[in-house]
């Protein structure tokens, strides 16, 4: 089985490729450090892009660098989520891929407190959510020729990450920095921050396979995270624990909207995953940072 990972250079896809090659799977890795890639300046697919015979799955990764940096760089933003991953599904269509794997993100739904299932409501008020949005619909065009799976990531993190909220939270404690923890805006006892899921990508890596090789897949839209739930304030003492160092954890004025919590029920019904514990990741995380203290 050939496999075509888009996006291979980034954190999830040096380990996906890595995780792939150990499984003796016959994979090609394309970023936007080639020439034949997605191209960094403008987020457009290299019209010398072509998809290698006899591939199986292709695997769409590539993300946007400035989704933060909205409406102004929301062209670049809808090229690399939207525009490229389309062009790159008729390639595939045209080359007879038999799968097309594209990463979304837990963010398409809207703000809510209670967890979400993937036929909970939508969020298109943001630039982010929605690029992803219309990936996932236009994708799902194509699924007469064949099969999509949307994979919405919720708080993907593991050793080797950079500047996402584990690494920064990592960060912040290691230069001894307060960290502010959010109020719950409909619940006064809440005073742990933000109540999110997460998965290490130990485990995510292994879902992948699991979406390559599964022959019968029920649903095309699947949120991956893992069983956990945990608050700002439970992972900022387990970095806390983990680099033997004191934290100051304060409660700010500011009160949130929303919890993100992923609803794993069809997830586990498919794959019946394995993960590892939250407190297990941040320790393996910790070694990485301990040299820093």
């Amino acid at each position: 089985m050939k496999v075509l990972i888009i996006g291979s250079g980034g954190f999830l896809g040096k380990n996906l490729l890595n995780y792939l090659l150990d499984q003796n799977i016959d994979v090609i890795g394309c970023s936007s450090t080639e020439h034949h890639g997605i191209c960094a300046d403008t987020g457009l697919l290299s019209s010398q892009f072509s998809i290698p015979p006899d591939t199986h799955t292709v695997i769409y990764l590539s993300q946007s660098p400035y989704y933060r940096q909205v409406p102004e760089m929301a062209e670049h933003l809808l090229n690399v989520n939207v525009v490229s991953a389309v062009k790159v599904a008729e390639i595939a269509r045209r080359a007879n891929v038999k799968h097309f794997i594209y990463t979304s993100t837990g963010n398409v739904y809207a703000p809510s407190f209670a967890p979400l299932s993937e036929d909970a409501p939508i969020n298109r008020n943001n630039w982010y959510a929605l690029s992803k949005i219309h990936a996932e619909e236009s994708l799902s065009l194509f699924r007469n020729d064949f099969d999509v799976t949307i994979m919405r990531l919720f708080g993907v993190y593991g050793t080797g990450q950079t500047d996402k909220l584990i690494p920064n939270l990592f960060n912040t404690v290691l230069q001894r920095r307060k960290v502010f923890v959010d109020r719950n805006s409909i619940d006064a006892n809440d005073i742990d921050g933000l109540r999110i899921s997460l998965i290490n990508v130990v485990d995510l890596v292994k879902i992948f396979l699991q979406c390559i090789t599964s022959s019968n897949l029920n649903s095309y839209l699947l949120n991956i995270s893992s069983h956990e739930v945990v608050s700002i304030r439970h992972i900022t003492k387990l970095i806390s624990q983990a680099l033997d160092l004191p934290v100051d954890i304060e409660i700010s004025d500011k009160y949130r909207q929303s919890s993100l919590i992923a609803n794993i029920q069809l997830l586990q019904a498919t794959f019946n995953p394995v993960f590892t514990p939250i407190e297990k990741g941040i320790q393996n995380m910790a070694v990485q940072y301990k040299v820093l203290k």
